[in-house]
């Protein structure tokens, strides 16, 4: 566990949640792992600057902000070659059909789940 807390740190992480007690969680969670969070942000308006602008190496979505789904923040993070993965209560029925390749780590989360998954996107892909 110790080499994949190492492989995230110093990683700018951009946080999109509304929820603020899961936003704060998965900050704490980050500031843990030395990661700089960038946000939370509670809205897909918000979020989309952010993406377009930010400096970046991941991103954690969840996919229902107040009604309105993440994707076009996602595609903006597919577009950038930005690795996310998506937080949600819908496990793999929060991905798009048309994205099958898309990772979703289910609500609520375990912490060892999150990081996990969250280096698994940092590693090179095998082909």
């Amino acid at each position: 566990m110790i080499a994949e807390e190492k492989a995230l740190a110093g990683k700018r992480v951009l946080i999109v949640e509304d929820e603020m007690l899961v936003a704060l969680l998965i900050e704490d969670f980050l500031a843990d792992l030395d990661c700089r969070s960038i946000g939370p942000f509670g809205s897909v308006a918000t979020a989309l600057v952010a993406a377009r602008t930010e400096d970046l190496d991941l991103a954690v979505l969840d996919v229902n902000l107040g009604g309105e789904r993440v994707y076009p923040v996602a595609e903006v993070l597919a577009e950038r070659g930005i690795p996310f993965l998506f937080l949600s209560g819908y496990g793999e029925e929060a991905i798009p059909p048309d994205h099958p390749g898309w990772k979703v780590c289910a609500k609520p989360f375990k912490s060892e789940m999150l990081l996990r998954m969250l280096c698994s996107l940092l590693a090179p892909a095998v082909g």
